[in-house]
This record gives C-alpha cells, structure tokens and sequence, in this order.
C-alpha cells in the first residue's frame, strides 16, 4: 500500500512526499458509549491503519487525494468552508481548528489510503483525523502534544462535523502501544497499559456489512439523551457533572418519575463502567471464561437498555451463543450497524468464520466479513 501512495503521490504531484504517516484504527474491549459519559473504557490500537504522505509548498492551497474513493479536493487555507464531500470536511474542520489556536500554515501536498473497513466501527474516521493532524503538526513544525491533536480531532467533530461523541477514538489511535490495551477514565484523562494475554483465544472481528441510515442521528441522540439524564440529576444533587459518577440506586431514588427510556440509558452506563472494571481485573487474573461474559452481558446492555444494536448486530451475536469454541461476542462501536468482536479459540478460528458467516448469510443475504486482529503501536511519522 506504501508503495502504491507513493507512486500516486508522484505521478499527481510531479514532486517526492517528505512524510509518512502511519495511523491505526482501533477496538474497544469493552466500555461502550462511556466515553462522552467520563466513564471508563478499554480500548488498544490495531494493525490496520490509514497511512499519509505529505509533502509543504509556500502557496496557500492544499491538495489532497483519497486514494480509496479516488477523489481529489483543493482546499483554500484562506477560505475554509464546509463542502458536499463527508471525508473533505473531516479535513476542513481540522484546519480550521489550527486557524482557532492562531497557527500558521503552509500550503501542501497529502495522498492516503486506508485498510481500516469503513463504517465497521473501528474509527477510521479518527485514524484520518488523527493521521492528517499529526502530518500538518509536523511539515509545519508546530510541535503540538498529542493530547492537543486528540482536543483538536474532538473539538471539530462536535462544532464541524456535528457528532458528539467522546475522546476515546483519537486517543487510542495516537497512545496505543504493541500488544497492550488502555484502561481509561475519560473523566480525568488518566490511564494505564494492560498486557493483553488472551491464553488460547483470540479477538475476531465480524463485519455485518450493514450501517442504517440514522447511525449518526441515533448516536447523536444517546449523547443528549445522557446530557438530559445528568441535568436531571443535578436536580437532585447539583455536584453530579456526568451519569459515570452515580450508581444504580440514585437511579431508583432520583429518576422515580423519569420516561423509562432515561432510566435505561443511565443504567446501562453505570453498569458498563462496572463491567469495565470487572474485565480488566479478570484479564490480569487470566479468567478468560469471565472476559466472555462480560462481553454477552455488555451486548445484551446496548441492545435493551442503551438500544443501539440492530437486527443484523443481534444476529452474528446469538449465533455465538452455541458455539463450544466462542465464549463471548458483542456488537462493538456506534451502533446500529458495523462489527461485532468475538473471543474465539484460536486454532479453530477460521472454520468457525466460516460457518458463522454463511449462516447470517442464509438468513439475512448479507455477506458478512471476517478480521482478525492484532494489537498495534499509536500513530507515529516516519521522515522519507
């Protein structure tokens, strides 16, 4: 693929890239739609990645090209302005975040190219974000922090792309490191790497091939249903600043007369941000039998209480459930639509796929996919 964006890069550019950047996508464990609750999460950085070129020119023009859609954009750094094009504006809102904090910048060249699966929950969208901020950080030598390049990515989703979700994406994508995951409070920003030892299983990811059309509307609507939830709380105690800080029984107690809908949402939350905790104990305790678990309770969760599963996600779950070699799967990401990650023995993975994947497909006409999944370093920038 490398070699492939290079040649792009030349043949479009007339000229050599000066950077690589290389940024992974990820998986989330376990700790679902906790992430803009300041909840707990338990993500790790994956091998696949969205890989830039970049190349600096003293104009005030820079041209990108999306090598998978094969689609070109000219972006005028003196006039950004939201576009038709989803992926474009993904980069308008960034620099426009460089333009917020007073910092200059030079015209340039990008190509990128991605084996990140698109719309399967596994953050391509903050790989690009991720990948494109940390390639202008550096052919503008503005030596942004990380975590900077992580506020940034969120902050133009929220006033740019108009989705309000949490940090744990860009997070993952730029701290991630080999073969650990990341136990995080997003209340505080503190986290911790965990060995991730798996014993005789392994991470499988199944792709339903599926995404509805209310994904971000539905997503979007979570996140204010949980900012509804914390007002309504602060009724009751005006120190409470996010549902991760209260339990079931201030539920019971403060949300007596709330629509029933509310009381889900909060429940789940509070007993995913447990479910959290119980699987990073049991992983460092190698109970690998508790880590499925908590994976089927954590599903049964996002499908009746925070109700962002679908009929598809539901289907390449409960047909796990059966299976001697499978001992947990959840649907993972957003929602309605995308992957599920299964904890599959490892040696008869493939027959297992395999099977799985033809029976949803006899009962849904849908070609699902298989990805299996090894744990990376965060993004990083290679000079060329």
């Amino acid at each position: 693929m490398i070699n492939e964006i290079k040649n792009r890069f030349r043949l479009l550019y007339n000229k050599e890239a000066e950077i690589l950047v290389k940024a992974p996508g990820r998986v989330n464990l376990i700790g679902e739609h906790t992430d803009y609750n300041a909840g707990l999460v338990l993500p790790a950085a994956i091998d696949k990645c969205m890989y830039f070129l970049f190349s600096s020119n003293d104009s005030n023009v820079g041209r990108v090209y999306a090598k998978d859609l094969n689609k070109q954009a000219t972006i005028d750094l003196n006039n950004l302005e939201k576009t038709d094009s989803v992926w474009v504006n993904y980069i308008v809102g960034l620099l426009l975040e460089f333009k917020i904090k007073g910092l200059s910048l030079k015209g340039f060249e990008c190509v990128f190219s991605s084996d990140i699966p698109i719309g399967a929950g596994m953050s391509s969208s903050a790989a690009l974000e991720c990948g494109f901020a940390m390639g202008m950080n550096h052919i503008n030598q503005l030596n942004l922090g990380s975590w900077e390049i992580v506020d940034m990515s969120h902050h133009s989703n929220h006033t740019f792309m108009n989705i309000y979700g949490g940090i744990m994406d860009q997070f993952t994508s730029l701290f991630g490191q080999n073969d650990k995951c990341m136990l995080m409070n997003c209340a505080d920003r503190s986290f911790s790497y965990h060995d991730i030892d798996l014993k005789e299983y392994s991470i499988v990811m199944l792709n339903t091939n599926v995404k509805h059309e209310h994904t971000i509307s539905g997503y979007n609507e979570r996140s204010a249903e949980c900012k509804e939830i914390v007002k309504r709380l602060q009724k009751f105690d005006s120190d409470i600043k996010s549902i991760s800080e209260t339990n079931n029984e201030t539920i019971d107690t403060a949300g007596i007369e709330w629509p029933d809908n509310l009381k889900r949402r909060a429940r789940f939350v509070i007993n995913e941000n447990d479910r959290v905790l119980e699987f990073s104990r049991a992983m460092k305790n190698g109970d690998i039998q508790k880590l499925g678990e908590l994976l089927y309770q954590s599903h049964y969760g996002l499908q009746h209480l925070f109700e962002v599963s679908c009929p598809e996600l539901n289907l390449l779950v409960d047909l796990t459930r059966d299976n001697q070699h499978i001992l947990g799967a959840r649907m993972m990401g957003g929602g309605f639509g995308g992957c599920t990650i299964n904890l599959m023995k490892s040696d008869c993975v493939e027959e297992i796929t395999n099977t799985l994947i033809s029976k949803y497909k006899e009962r849904v006409g849908i070609q699902a996919e298989s990805y299996f999944i090894k744990v990376s370093d965060g993004a990083h920038v290679m000079m060329l």
